[in-house]
């Protein structure tokens, strides 16, 4: 399969999407407001999002499906065929700041499930994935937005929409991760921290410069949080680490370690700076 840009769709066609949902639209057309649960307008943009997945993987040939259980990863998955080892992994993810001052920061999923069993809580198996995309949603809460209240479809202009100052980026996710999980007690993935949003969108993370197979490897290998003996917890202690480990390491898929090792060695500690970047 040849991996269409999907970057480059995905940001063309988001320009003609109406990112503004005024809430839900019953059978008596009363429409009722959506209040600022972040779970709600989560889904909400995951709703905006696939129509334009999904004209994308029509344009390519590609078959698209969401997992039947919400419990498993990715969000959508696009491929050739069921039998595909380059399936495309899309996933959403959303999150709010109170300002343009604000750190922005996303938890990328699990670390110690299918990264390191192939089928753990993943539709078909990780190994099956060539690429792995992140969409996200970057918004303010809306103050002034009505808390489930009851309109008439006629009055749906006078709803406050929930969220104001929408941001949204499309990036691989190995070029947006961290190095710290997305909270202190869970095994999952927490990305890039930074008060710059383009750094979301240019993929600014170290991973970037390093690679994919070094942000596996971090990852595969990243200790559990109830792990007593934790031989890294950040990316230079990692970089330290690595190369002691050389005969042992391994991964889901082949790798090049004489290649990961050479951009361990060369990697500048100045560029894994991960704290907020100033806008």
């Amino acid at each position: 399969m040849t991996a269409p840009n999907l970057i480059k769709d995905f940001y063309k066609k988001m320009e003609t999407v109406d990112l503004n949902v005024y809430g839900i639209l019953g059978t008596d057309d009363k429409v009722h407001s959506l209040g600022t649960d972040s779970k709600i307008i989560g889904r909400v943009f995951e709703i905006l999002a696939q129509p334009v997945l999904e004209e994308i993987a029509a344009e390519h040939n590609l078959s698209i499906i969401t997992p039947a259980s919400q419990t498993v990863y990715p969000d959508f998955v696009l491929m050739d065929d069921p039998d595909s080892t380059e399936k495309i992994a899309v996933d959403i993810k959303t999150t709010y700041v109170a300002s343009e001052r604000s750190q922005i920061k996303f938890t990328l999923g699990a670390f110690a499930s299918y990264m390191r069993n192939n089928t753990k809580n993943i539709e078909y198996k990780y190994t099956d994935y060539a690429k792995h995309y992140v969409i996200g949603f970057v918004y303010n809460r809306n103050g002034f937005a009505q808390e489930s209240k009851v309109f008439d479809f006629a009055d749906r202009a006078s709803i406050e929409t929930p969220y104001t100052n929408v941001k949204y980026f499309m990036q691989e996710k190995y070029r947006i991760s961290g190095d710290k999980p997305g909270s202190g007690n869970t095994e999952n993935i927490g990305s890039i921290r930074t008060r710059n949003f383009e750094d979301f969108v240019e993929g600014n993370s170290p991973f970037a410069t390093l690679g994919e197979d070094v942000y596996d490897l971090y990852w595969a290998n990243y200790p559990k949080y109830r792990s007593a003996n934790k031989a890294y917890t950040s990316l230079p202690e990692f970089l330290e680490w690595l190369p002691k480990q050389s005969e042992g390491l391994s991964l889901l898929r082949p790798f090049d370690l004489v290649d990961v090792l050479k951009r361990v060695e060369s990697f500048s500690f100045d560029q894994s700076d991960l704290s907020p970047r100033d806008l």
